[in-house]
This record gives structure tokens, C-alpha cells and sequence, in this order.
């Protein structure tokens, strides 16, 4: 994830037939909201290039419900901001102790230059016919998952593979319902083919049209609440603070769930709180969905700057920090301790964060080396640093939130779009939601694929459920 001022915006829902059908009537009426010209949207968003957030004092300079300005094509590095007390005073917590962990030599960190990609801007249109085809997958191939058998994990020798075998607590509901672990969204036994086969179009939905807040400055970390059925994503660049929107489908509007957020990447709790990187106040909260008020801290403030953030199904916290003094990623486990920042060989910016089904194995994305890498987790949830494996590597510029399917596929965002990895980290193609900072699956079925685009949320449908993660 890209971070913007001092870690489950937006998700393009492919729609079912009935619901298109519906969407082009209204673009037929002229209902101007849907933004059926994504051409138009492109255009007007030619100049918007994939990069970190903008900072704190764009934000701070800007009036609330203005759009704050562009972060400059070129600037790839995402500078910290002055922390500001947010207008709901926080309880206090006392700084956290730190065990130091002594890894290897980072490596150089290669800068990461945008490539430019359109973005469409401020409105809502239906998926356009002119929405490019994935790249790659298997054409004419049915969407729906096959049955029966489970899945074949990787061999004992890959241990950089995303084990299949779900794991984790809650129940597996037929309707997925919530909780954060594989066993609260993947049924059992199930098989199951491309993702990309018979992929919807990607649809596209702008912010709210109406209100004190009518603009997207940066948005990131989606997450899908389940037992609320509902959409939350931060705007982390917004003014004068980081926000939280909702959007319940198939309204396609979305509103303000929380003012004053501090937040950047969204992840969930085994009872759908939402799981919060404050990254304004340096900490890691828990925030109830239905009121978007905190409920506790999680992680007591520390040198750090939280980007992107996932919650195990025991309580374990995993969180990274791509750019601050704190650089690395951390782990604070149920007993309270905190460790990191962690960084292995060649590291240069940790950013999105992912668990495996089984919840054995953390995947760890590199927003400057374009990597992902695996780490063999213990039992405690503690992360074996010298178990690090190279899992895969993007092609597109920068590599941003991660995502997993209950096939134990891995979808990376970068500037180009969505890229998809199987669980042995071979490329399957690329979802072509162009410029793309962060993705979680949601829908009753969960197999609508949210992404987050700088001032856009874009919705499509895959053919494989996925993880609210």
C-alpha cells in the first residue's frame, strides 16, 4: 500500500446481468452520477501517475471537502507527517517496547519511477464495453468454482508456496459472512480453476456527489465486512484528516463512515472490527464499523508509521512501514510484545501484507524492489526472518496492497493493475484495473474484487471467492 500522511480504496464490482442491464438503462436516461463515459474519465485523469499518498501538509493546506492537490508525477517516496490530534482525543498509551531484530543487509533501495497511467476521475459509470479483457487465464472457461477434492498444496521443499489447506478460526457459513481467517469465507474441499476465466468488466465508482465531502484525494486499504455486507476503505490524504468510507451494494454511492481516522490500510478482526493502521497517530486501533468509533488500541504508539496491516485469526498483528525511520514490518503478538522493524536481504520498502490460508506463511510486498516474499511463520506467530523466500516478482511499476483468493492465488497491485500470482508464484495475468494500490474481495459470494485507484474505486468479478484480507 501506498502511504500517505504519518495500516482491509475502492472496488470495482462487476456486475450480474440483471444489474448491468439496469446500469445501461440509467446511462441511457442520462443519469449523469454513473459516468457511463469511461473514455471522458480516462482523459481526464491522464495525468495522474501511480505513487505514494500525498502527504499531511497537502492535506493540512486544503479546505475540508476540497480535493487536496495531486502528488507530482516522479515522487516516489512518501514522506511522514507531522502527527495531529485528531478531533476525538484517543486514550493515551504508553510507548511500546521494541525487541530489536538484527537482519541482513537491506540492499540498495532502486528508486521507483510511475509510469503514467489514465485514472478516471469523480464519477460512477457502469463497466464500459471498451474495458480492456484480462491478460491472461483461460478463455471460455466457466466462473464458477469446481467440487469435490482439496486442494493440492505445494511440496514440502517450496516453502515460499501459499499452502491451500484453510485454517484459522470461525465457521464456514454457505453465505460467507465474516471473520478474517480462510475457514470463515472457503468452503471445505472445494477445487477451484483460473480466476481470470470469464473475469467481468471493470466497473467504476467515483465519491459522493452530495455532502461536506465530494472528492477521493488517495485511497487505500479495502476491506469487506461481512456480517454488515458492506465496503470500508480509508482516504488517507484526505483534508484536514484521514477519513473512512463505506459503500453498502449495490448502492454505488459511497458516504463517510469516520472522521478523523488517521488511517491508511484496513484489515479485520475474528468479529469484523475493523483493524486500523492509524498512521496520523503512529498505532494500530480497533474501530467499530457500525458507529466508526475506536474501541481500543491494539499496538501502543511507536516510531513507526503503520501502512498496511493484517490481523491473524488468534489475535496476531502484522503491519509495515515502507518509508519512516521505522522502515521495515512488525509483529505484535498476543502476549503484547512488538518486534521489528524486520527486514530481510534485499528489502527495501515493505508495503502490502498477507497470511496464507493456513495462516502458516507471511507474504510481505516490496513497493521499491517490486517483490514479494515469503516467511515462515512458528507457532506463536512469530516470523522466522531467515526462512525468507523470493515468492515473486511484478512486472508492473511499484508493487502495493496484496490480496489472496481461496485458491491460495496472490494478487499484487501495481501501476499497470492487478497481478496475479498462483500459489507457487507463477504469473496467471493481470486484472486491467490500471493504476492500483490496494485489493480485498468482497460480495456475499466474495468474488467481487474491490480495488482501490488513487481517486477512484473500481469493482470487477472473478471466477475464485476471496479473502477480506
Amino acid at each position: 500500500m501506498f502511504s500517505v500522511t504519518p495500516r482491509f480504496a475502492f472496488r470495482v464490482a462487476v456486475t450480474p446481468p440483471a444489474l448491468s442491464k439496469f446500469a445501461v438503462a440509467l446511462c441511457s436516461i442520462g443519469i449523469a452520477q454513473l459516468g457511463c463515459s469511461s473514455g471522458q474519465n480516462e482523459a481526464n485523469n491522464q495525468s495522474n501517475t501511480l505513487g505514494p499518498e500525498a502527504t499531511a501538509s497537502q492535506a493540512s493546506n486544503t479546505p475540508t471537502g476540497s480535493p487536496p492537490p495531486t502528488t507530482p508525477a516522479g515522487n516516489t517516496s512518501n514522506p511522514a507527517a507531522t502527527p495531529t490530534t485528531p478531533n476525538a482525543a484517543p486514550p493515551a498509551a504508553t510507548p511500546t517496547q521494541v525487541t530489536p531484530v538484527t537482519a541482513s543487509s537491506s540492499g540498495p533501495q532502486q528508486p521507483v519511477t510511475p509510469v503514467t497511467s489514465p485514472v478516471p476521475t469523480g464519477t460512477t459509470p457502469t463497466p464500459s464495453a471498451t474495458t480492456p479483457a484480462a491478460t491472461g487465464g483461460a478463455p471460455n472457461a466457466s466462473t464458477e468454482p469446481e467440487t469435490g477434492g482439496a486442494p493440492v498444496g505445494p511440496s514440502a521443499s517450496n516453502t515460499a508456496g501459499a499452502p491451500e489447506t484453510p485454517g484459522g478460526a470461525g465457521n464456514v457459513p454457505s453465505t460467507p459472512s465474516g471473520g478474517t481467517s480462510a475457514s470463515a469465507v472457503c468452503a471445505p474441499g472445494a477445487t477451484y480453476g483460473d480466476p481470470l476465466a470469464g473475469m467481468g468488466q471493470v466497473a467504476e465508482i467515483g465519491p459522493p456527489t452530495m455532502g461536506d465531502v465530494t472528492y477521493f484525494a488517495f485511497i487505500e486499504g479495502p476491506i469487506w465486512v461481512g456480517k454488515l455486507d458492506t465496503l470500508f476503505f480509508s482516504d488517507n490524504a484526505s483534508s484536514p484528516q484521514e477519513r473512512i468510507f463505506k459503500l453498502v451494494p449495490p448502492a454505488t454511492t459511497p458516504e463517510v463512515a469516520m472522521e478523523s481516522s488517521g488511517s491508511n490500510g484496513l484489515s479485520i478482526d475474528g468479529d469484523d472490527n475493523l483493524v486500523v493502521a492509524d498512521q496520523r497517530n503512529h498505532r494500530i486501533v480497533r474501530v467499530d464499523p457500525t458507529t466508526g468509533t475506536m474501541i481500543e488500541v491494539i499496538v501502543p504508539a511507536g516510531s513507526f508509521k503503520p501502512n498496511d496491516v493484517i490481523m491473524s485469526s488468534d489475535g496476531s498483528v502484522y503491519f509495515t512501514d515502507p518509508d519512516s525511520e521505522g522502515r521495515g514490518f512488525y509483529h505484535y503478538s498476543t502476549s503484547g510484545e512488538l518486534t521489528g522493524p524486520l527486514l530481510a536481504d534485499g528489502m527495501g520498502g515493505p508495503n502490502g501484507i498477507l497470511l496464507s490460508l493456513d495462516e502458516k506463511t507471511l507474504f510481505v510486498g516490496d513497493v521499491q524492489m517490486r517483490t514479494i516474499t515469503a516467511f515462515d511463520l512458528g507457532a506463536d506467530g512469530s516470523v522466522d526472518l531467515e526462512s525468507a523466500k523470493l515468492f515473486a516478482t511484478s512486472t508492473g511499476n511499484t508493487l502495493d496492497g496484496l490480496a489472496m483468493d481461496c485458491a491460495g492465488n496472490i494478487y499484487g497491485s501495481t501501476a499497470t493493475g492487478v497481478e496475479v500470482f498462483d500459489k507457487d508464484g507463477n504469473p496467471l495475468g493481470t486484472v486491467p484495473t490500471g493504476e492500483s494500490s490496494n485489493a480485498t474481495f468482497g460480495g456475499t459470494d466474495r468474488k467481487t474484487l474491490y480495488v482501490t485507484s488513487r481517486a477512484i474505486l473500481k469493482a470487477v468479478t472473478l471466477g475464485v471467492p476471496g479473502l477480506p484480507d
